[in-house]
């Protein structure tokens, strides 16, 4: 094309009025006429347009096509535990004495004290060099000793107990945390403290928050809406005592 601008002659000039006022539009009209044609005749199918795009895409799947498929999780590609529970939690000091009980599964008030005495009596008669697996009425108790206290949670057989220690540790962490080097006394004059923490760590026997930063947030937070309730009742006995006065 620039040999033709530079040249003067006038076959040289027809050549540049053809390409350009003739021979592009054309191309241009062609393409545009085949594009209405070939929709026109891909809209006039009988069968639906999705249907068409099936060959060479990527196949879907349908929902009833699901129901069958095992549930795994697409990052780790290790299959969901559906029914991977604590069914309870007990900590049980060196004597004996029961602290702390939180019961996920239903049991009456009749089997837990056998539960108790049963735990009570496995648990404690067993040597530090034996492992920290108990199978017990066809589930697995594990537990682990921290000072005089022992934490215990009951799971099913097929359950992982590596996981279950690795929870009790955490629970533990975290009451050290808040309370500052725990010990038997603190759980025994601040029950209600180590009840709020289990809640926040376990909710219906599982996992609820691995993270103790957001445990010791919560619990924090409800210290300081305990101790406003405190202040208004205070306050508001005393304006009760300066009226009847």
């Amino acid at each position: 094309m620039n040999c033709l601008i530079v040249s003067q002659s006038p076959f040289c000039t027809a050549t540049i009025v053809f390409y350009t006022c003739i021979w592009i539009p054309f191309l241009q009209l062609k393409k545009a006429l085949l594009s209405i044609m070939g929709l026109l005749m891909f809209t006039s199918h009988d069968e639906p347009v999705v249907e068409s795009f099936n060959e060479g895409y990527l196949p879907v799947t349908r929902f009833e096509e699901l129901q069958n498929v095992d549930e795994m999780c697409s990052i780790c590609l290790v299959e969901f535990e559906k029914e991977d529970v604590i069914h309870f939690v007990l900590l049980i000091s060196r004597q004996g004495k029961v602290r702390l009980t939180k019961w996920y599964s239903p049991y009456t008030q009749k089997e837990r004290t056998k539960v108790l005495r049963e735990l009570s009596g496995v648990i404690l008669t067993r040597g530090p060099k034996l492992c920290n697996f108990v199978e017990w009425r066809g589930y697995k108790v594990v537990y682990k000793r921290y000072a005089s206290l022992y934490f215990c949670m009951c799971i099913d057989q097929e359950d992982n107990e590596l996981e279950v220690l690795e929870i009790i540790h955490h629970y533990v962490e975290i009451l050290d945390r808040y309370f500052g080097s725990v010990c038997e006394l603190d759980l025994i004059f601040n029950f209600h403290k180590a009840y709020y923490i289990l809640d926040e760590l376990l909710i219906a026997g599982e996992l609820q928050e691995s993270s103790k930063k957001s445990v010791a947030r919560l619990i924090s937070a409800q210290d300081s809406l305990v101790e406003m309730a405190k202040e208004q009742r205070s306050s508001i006995s005393n304006i009760i005592a300066q009226a009847t006065k």
